[in-house]
């Protein structure tokens, strides 16, 4: 049940039936700080200037009307302007009962949309660091999120296969006796210093950046060979991320090589991209260069060689025309705004996606030390993100070990593996993905505060409740009830799970489900240490407590699922 989107309908028919225009949007909010308040009905003292009616005269009208729907125990108007509105408790209990019975916690299904989520992109020939996190993981919530809500989704990987790293590793590797790839990055690493300072291995590089674009069997025969192996590192950190990505939804660079020809000539033809000094440029009046000029957008270079925003206009034509994209999500870095947004202009102007796409770039921060730098090794070395998550484990382990005597080996390992990438994930995940933050590996790995530990651990405790409960045979007869208002507490924060994910569903904003865990755990603890669940009499009341602690623990497993953390047996 997503109440605020149910009171904003609601309030929306009152406005229309009190001339109201369309285009005026409530305020509705959750009242936290007050226990006789769920709600609360703002912004309507805008209104004045719309209506011939006072503040208070439209406000009363308002109450009024809602008096009409029988689900409210207190409705009352502010002199302010605002409106305050308890629900019955007889309401409350009937979603949760829902919740409960109703398959994916009675959300609404209705999605006939096909979503695109590109995410991670890596470049070949190089490790995942830990630069690659955020757009991994962000992108992987997204993307499991779009899908509970019934969306098509195909997730896109759009690694950087192709290019000019590709001319500077394939003349150095033509150039050895022996072609061995076992250290990618190190040739690398050694061929771009030689790019840099040696003018022949540049013209070398050039021209077989051409001869790849022109399928050379020799440069083809040593791209596989490099694609290849880097592919097959990174779906081995994919999968210990617990991330969705599979090799199947990779369509790198190159895949839209055959689309370049036609894209540069269908440009010109429509007087989009003109030549200039034998280059195909776009000239866009909605950009300007440093001059305050239009600014020029190289499609393809002299030498023929196509670039990256000819890949990328390509690109979105295929996710528009072939795979029918109603909306595209992109998880990458916020340095690629300017490029991203001159891709969308060419790929509009030239009709090769609807007007209507939705087109996001849902850029992130950085990953900073606690000197507020870039988070590197002491040498200064960008981290690897396989070394990360092998630190993560490591410290998880040393912590189980000394809480559980109990367990074995192969039991430490695979919950230190759930717990120590969990909490890596979590405590990047409740960060706002639009703000830097200071990695530290003491509070990610506590189990106080809003980590992956905690809301761990409080399922465990829920499941611990669970198990040790003598039920009647009959549980479906029983229903769960309100009887103290710490179940009305944890009953309102059940109800506001929707809520949260339909939140990030439009803006890709997890931090506010890893608030929601939280809070929902809180309360959770609080209903727990005030009201006896399982040494209570009344059957009535224990089953409506038992189910009430299914239905918290269902939620808390699922919300950490679309974060793509695992729960643990115990901690």
């Amino acid at each position: 049940m997503n109440i605020k989107k149910f009171f904003t309908k609601e309030m929306k028919k009152i406005f229309n039936d009190n001339n109201i225009p369309a285009s005026f949007n409530p305020v509705v909010q959750r009242n936290i700080k007050n226990n006789d308040v769920d709600y609360q009905v703002n912004g309507i003292i805008r209104l004045k200037n719309l209506n011939l009616l006072s503040v208070k005269q439209l406000v009363e009208k308002i109450t009024d009307s809602l008096k009409n729907y029988n689900i409210y125990q207190k409705i009352y108007a502010h002199k302010s302007g605002f409106v305050n509105i308890r629900l019955k408790s007889s309401w409350l209990c009937e979603h949760a009962n829902k919740m409960f019975n109703l398959k994916n916690f009675n959300f609404e299904k209705n999605k006939i949309q096909t979503i695109v989520v590109d995410y991670s992109s890596p470049n070949i020939a190089k490790e995942l660091h830990i630069g690659h996190l955020r757009s991994t993981i962000l992108g992987d919530v997204t993307a499991r999120v779009m899908k509970f809500l019934g969306y098509t989704v195909i997730r896109q990987n759009h690694i950087g296969d192709w290019g000019t790293q590709f001319g500077i590793l394939i003349t150095q590797l033509k150039s050895q006796e022996k072609i061995s790839i076992d250290n990618i990055e190190s040739i690398y690493q050694k061929a771009y210093l030689k790019y840099k300072n040696n003018p022949d291995f540049l013209e070398k590089t050039e021209k077989n950046v051409v001869k790849l674009q022109n399928k050379n069997a020799k440069c083809i025969k040593i791209w596989k060979l490099l694609v290849k192996r880097t592919i097959q590192k990174n779906q081995l950190i994919y999968k210990k991320l617990n991330v969705l990505l599979k090799p199947s939804d990779i369509r790198g660079e190159s895949f839209y090589n055959f689309m370049l020809p036609e894209i540069i000539a269908d440009l010109k033809k429509k007087k989009i991209a003109v030549k200039d000094n034998g280059r195909v440029i776009v000239y866009l009046n909605n950009f300007k260069n440093r001059q305050g000029e239009k600014m020029g957008v190289v499609i393809q270079k002299k030498n023929k060689a196509y670039l990256y925003t000819t890949t990328d206009i390509a690109c979105l034509k295929f996710r528009g025309h072939v795979l029918k994209a109603n909306r595209i999500i992109y998880y990458v870095d916020s340095r690629q705004k300017q490029h991203l947004l001159q891709v969308w202009e060419i790929a509009k102007k030239a009709n090769y996606v609807s007007r209507k796409m939705l087109l996001e770039h849902h850029s992130f921060g950085m990953i900073l030390n606690k000197n507020k730098k870039p988070f590197q090794t002491r040498y200064g070395e960008t981290i690897k993100l396989m070394d990360l998550l092998t630190e993560g484990i490591s410290r998880a382990k040393k912590i189980i070990e000394k809480k559980n005597k109990n367990l074995t080996d192969k039991e430490i390992t695979e919950i230190a593996e759930n717990i120590g990438i969990g909490a890596i994930k979590y405590f990047d995940l409740s960060k706002n993905r639009a703000s830097d933050y200071i990695f530290d590996w003491d509070q990610m790995l506590s189990l106080e505060g809003n980590t992956a530990p905690y809301i761990q651990y409080a399922y465990t405790r829920i499941q611990s409740v669970i198990k040790k409960a003598i039920l009647p045979h009959a549980m479906d007869s029983y229903k769960i009830n309100i009887f103290t208002i710490f179940e009305r507490k944890l009953i309102m924060t059940i109800l506001q799970f929707e809520e949260t994910v339909h939140i990030l569903e439009k803006k890709g904003t997890p931090h506010l489900m890893c608030n929601y865990l939280y809070e929902l755990a809180g309360k959770f603890s609080n209903f727990y240490e005030n009201c006896s669940i399982l040494f209570v009499r009344e059957t009535h009341i224990k089953v409506s407590r038992i189910k009430l602690s299914i239905l918290t623990a269902k939620i808390i497993k699922k919300g950490l699922y679309l974060l793509g953390i695992n729960t643990v047996p115990v901690m």
